[in-house]
């Protein structure tokens, strides 16, 4: 008659396994962070293209000026684009949206000018500029290039020509 042993795992296998479950996580984490962290970035640079490109083509059908600003507060422009920006009608000043940055978002604005203004035919003549968007560690990581015809392009890091030492303060 076959004895029945009981089928469980000793404290040696236990031990063991833990011992690589530890390992594998201790290497997986940073991975997982990287990717947290590219995700939270890709995120803020779609919100920011799609209200640029919204109040583009809301200054073309309705034929007037959109005003895009950085905004502490999400109601005045007061040109902190670290904050959060505010999209509203030039003219009377009415908000359209507006969105507030988190704290772990960095956003800098570099222009001619502190504001973007998109004219009734959909150009921002004095609006030309760069967006950059930075990690954790102040570095840039994407930029969106705003023109005078108020068209947007994406930029991956940075470009040949500017400062490889560049950072977002």
């Amino acid at each position: 008659m076959p004895l029945n042993r009981p089928k469980a795992f000793s404290l040696i296998e236990l031990l063991y396994t833990l011992a690589l479950l530890s390992l594998f996580a201790f290497m997986a984490l940073p991975a997982f962070g990287q990717l947290i962290e590219a995700n939270r970035i890709q995120s803020l640079y779609s919100l920011l293209y799609r209200q640029l490109y919204q109040a583009r083509a809301s200054s073309i059908l309705h034929n007037r000026d959109i005003e895009v600003c950085g905004s502490r507060d999400g109601l005045v422009c007061d040109d902190h684009w670290e904050s959060g920006w505010l999209v509203r009608d030039h003219d009377s000043g009415e908000p359209i949206t507006q969105h507030r940055l988190a704290p772990t978002d960095h956003l800098n604005w570099s222009g001619a000018t502190a504001r973007i203004r998109f004219r009734q035919n959909g150009t921002a003549p004095l609006g030309n500029g760069r967006f950059y968007l930075c990690d954790r560690k102040a570095k840039v990581v994407l930029q969106i290039v705003l023109n005078r015809q108020g068209r947007m392009r994406r930029v991956s890091g940075l470009e040949s020509t500017q400062d490889p030492q560049m950072r977002c303060s």
